[in-house]
Order: C-alpha cells, then sequence, then structure tokens
C-alpha cells in the first residue's frame, strides 16, 4: 500500500476590502470557480481524500467548501498551524497519512512550493488551487503529478 497526498495551495482570494486581515480575505469569483473545478478533475482522476487538513483561513476553508460541492462531505481537520505554514509543517502533516490513505492538505504560498522543492529537489510552481499528487513509500515522497487550473480544460469536459 502507499500513502498519498493531495497538497493544495488555497484558490484565488479577493483584495477588494482592505479593512480585512490577511487571515479574513475570501475567495474571488475566480477562486470560487477554480476550486470546484480542481474538484472534478480530482473526482475524474479518482484522487478523492479519505482526510483533509486544512488551514483555518477563510480562503482556504472557502477553497475546501469549492471540493466539498464536488466530492460531498469530507473528514476535515481545520488547523491555525496550516496558515502560512513552513515547509517543515506541511511535511510533518504529511508524515500523518496512513497506508492506503489519500490526504488532501490546503495551504498557502510559499510553503507548498517549498515542499515541493524538498521532495523533487526542483522549483515547481504552485499557482494558486495548484494540487500536487504526492506518493510516499517508506519514508520518502515522491511527485507524481502537478495539477494547474490553467492546465485542465481537457479534464473537465
Amino acid at each position: 500500500m502507499q500513502r498519498r497526498v493531495l497538497l493544495m495551495r488555497h484558490a484565488k482570494s479577493s483584495r477588494d476590502d482592505a479593512s480585512l486581515s490577511d487571515h479574513q480575505r475570501p475567495l474571488n469569483a475566480r477562486g470560487l470557480k477554480d476550486a470546484s473545478k480542481m474538484a472534478r478533475v480530482l473526482q475524474k482522476l479518482n484522487l478523492i481524500p479519505s482526510r483533509v487538513l486544512v488551514s483555518d483561513s477563510k480562503r482556504t476553508l472557502e477553497t475546501l467548501d469549492g471540493i466539498k460541492s464536488i466530492l460531498g462531505e469530507l473528514p476535515t481537520q481545520a488547523m491555525n498551524n496550516l496558515y502560512l505554514a513552513s515547509a517543515n509543517t506541511l511535511l510533518e502533516c504529511m508524515d500523518e497519512t496512513a497506508e492506503g490513505e489519500t490526504m488532501l492538505i490546503i495551504s498557502h504560498n510559499p510553503g507548498t512550493e517549498l515542499v515541493m522543492y524538498e521532495v523533487t529537489g526542483e522549483y515547481h510552481s504552485m499557482p494558486t488551487t495548484a494540487c500536487a499528487l504526492l506518493i510516499g513509500h517508506e519514508n520518502t515522497w515522491h511527485c507524481q503529478q502537478v495539477l494547474r487550473p490553467k492546465d485542465l480544460s481537457h479534464l473537465c469536459e
């Protein structure tokens, strides 16, 4: 059995209301659309998470709502330490993935890109709503693919 992690950066957020803290920024219209689009792709690829760890920021929770609008309810844990998490924090969460499990982690940059570099030794762009499929074998991880919203039109038809 293998461990699978879907490492996702939150969808595109709005900066329209300058009175909101960074933690409270919601998604914009594109972000709402991209979150459900990514969920349809995950569904088509049979990458349904059995558990979700999500930052407790408004934009990550709204990203998760977009995912759940397609995939349905998912066991979820909102975590303050995933808000602007370091690569080490994200890697620790990844290491909690059980054999045979597919865990979705929704967090922020730069942490997601730093994890990708840590795992692959190469820079991988993680724009908003990007989702990387990472496969764990024993104590190592490798990247199987990175899904980016702009590259997914052919999978959403």
